[in-house]
């Protein structure tokens, strides 16, 4: 049983640490998007960047979530505004 229930807690972890990272990335966007709007971070987006974040811009284009998301970005832009 002891062996059960370490196992089932090592998944709860690791389920845990997913939808941490999970968050995270979805909160990374409005930040970075600001940090390149306000031109705090100078030049064009990286590829890498686009790509990275290119799930995100689909949730944004093809879900409800668009609305909550530019809301979001908005502040961020508005914070961090020159």
């Amino acid at each position: 049983m002891s062996s059960f229930t370490s196992r089932r807690s090592r998944s709860t972890g690791c389920l845990i640490v997913v939808l941490q990272l999970l968050v995270v990335y979805l909160l990374s966007h409005g930040p970075v998007q600001a940090l390149y709007a306000s031109q705090r971070i100078s030049g064009p987006v990286p590829n890498a960047v686009t790509v990275f974040y290119h799930p995100l811009h689909w949730l944004y284009e093809h879900t409800p979530l668009g609305t909550p998301m530019s809301a979001y970005d908005g502040w961020w832009k508005h914070l961090l505004k020159k």
